[in-house]
């Protein structure tokens, strides 16, 4: 069978095929304008106690806690988290005699949008050292997970002085390709990968199957599930976040791990691969998952305290 089209004939199937792009290319305008709405919600404001840092590329988020007289450890979280993840360790190493800064690294919970998307390591990495130039008196030692790894090894490179240690939890090191190679398509397109984005990273109803699949022990993800979408309401997240995920690129660094077993997202397999090709040493924590400081802070904590209370320079 033949349908006409602008005074052409074409097949049925050809037709049904134009149909099933226009329906999807409906939906994902939909969802692109519900999370246009969803960030201007009034739930999207700074919260209070988060200070506010200048850097040259923009204000960073950062919750602070301790005395800044104490030996400063950054945390810096991975993909689509925030300070607010941390918000049960900052106080704990806080007590413990540490000055505490967990930042939000653009474009993930409430630091200043970069328009000119700059979210590769280096300038991650920039924007990490003047919050210790600001916040820190002396080397700091930084704790990374997941992704802000590539950002915080960036950091200790570049700029020694500033790091005493590198901890990285759960790290996602794989090399990714740097934007003048490329990278996909659909991401380089505003028109395509907002759509995209606001569909998955951005989208509420996702975001609580995202938690789940890093949480070995499922029913955790609830209590954080509207932590992670807090940030999400804020004005311009769906166009950061396209903007951010073709200029990722992250790099292997020596430092000290901290793994949980049951990850699924960097297996353990990476970890001792790492620990190896690096001599570092490395925690393993069974039966926890990708985000042990969520799913088990009680074997985390002291895992992290071992890690940060060997003498650093």
């Amino acid at each position: 069978m033949f349908w006409a089209i602008t005074g052409r004939m074409v097949p049925r199937a050809c037709f049904r095929r134009f149909l099933v792009l226009l329906a999807a290319a409906a939906v994902l305008a939909v969802i692109r304008v519900a999370a246009w709405v969803r960030e201007r919600e009034r739930d999207g404001r700074v919260p209070a106690h988060l200070r506010s840092v200048a850097t040259p590329l923009g204000r960073v988020a950062a919750d602070e806690h301790g005395l800044s007289t104490r030996r400063t450890v950054l945390i810096v979280p991975g993909t689509a988290g925030w300070s607010g993840f941390w918000r049960d360790v900052s106080p704990h190493l806080a007590a413990r005699g540490y000055h505490v800064v967990a930042v939000d690294l653009p474009p993930f919970g409430y630091s200043e949008h970069d328009a000119a998307a700059r979210y590769d390591r280096r300038s991650q990495a920039a924007r990490l050292s003047a919050v210790l130039s600001a916040t820190a008196r002396g080397s700091a030692v930084v704790v990374a997970h997941s992704f802000g790894g590539g950002s915080a090894t960036e950091l200790a490179l570049g700029h020694p002085d500033q790091v005493a240690r590198l901890v990285l939890v759960d790290g996602a090191l794989g090399e990714l390709d740097p934007p003048s190679s490329g990278g996909v398509p659909l991401l380089r397109s505003a028109v395509l990968s907002q759509p995209l984005i606001a569909a998955t990273l951005t989208n509420p109803h996702v975001i609580g199957a995202l938690s789940r699949s890093m949480l070995a022990h499922k029913e955790a993800a609830t209590r954080w599930r509207e932590t992670l979408r807090a940030p999400m309401r804020r004005p311009g997240t769906t166009a950061a976040y396209a903007a951010w995920l073709p200029v990722l690129r992250l790099m292997k660094p020596s430092v000290r791990l901290i793994w949980g077993e049951a990850d699924t997202v960097t297996p353990i397999a990476q970890g001792l691969r790492l620990s190896r090709l690096l001599g570092a040493p490395i925690t393993r924590l069974p039966g926890v998952g990708h985000v042990p400081h969520i799913k088990d802070p009680v074997h985390f904590l002291p895992a992290l305290d071992a890690a940060i209370a060997e003498p650093v320079r």
